[in-house]
């Protein structure tokens, strides 16, 4: 039986050949430099991952803070209001021992 493929002649061949190999070279070459883009983004994100762990510590240091400063308004009101009944129920007393005596 008679094979129905043409003959490629042996140039033919090496030349199909040497265009496959440049074709995967520039493959190789762009997976290269796509493996350093990778590496590149990964120490990014190592740094960023820093970064972000210490100002996450900082922000809690500055939450505590920032609630300390809100809550002095609200204490002295509290003083100012407790002194006011003091004085309410000191006056209240003396006006009663006053009708007393």
């Amino acid at each position: 039986m008679e094979s129905t493929t043409p003959a490629v002649s042996k140039d033919a061949c090496n030349e199909r050949h040497k265009a496959l190999e440049n074709y995967l070279s520039n493959d190789k070459t762009a997976i290269a430099r796509h493996d350093g883009d990778i590496k590149d983004v990964q120490e990014a994100i190592v740094r960023l991952t820093t970064l972000m762990e210490k100002y996450g510590e900082k922000s809690g240091d500055h939450e505590d803070r920032i609630r300390t400063i809100e809550s002095k308004p609200a204490k002295r009101w509290e003083s100012v209001v407790g002194q006011i009944i003091q004085l309410l129920v000191a006056a209240g007393i003396g006006g009663v021992i006053g009708k007393l005596v």
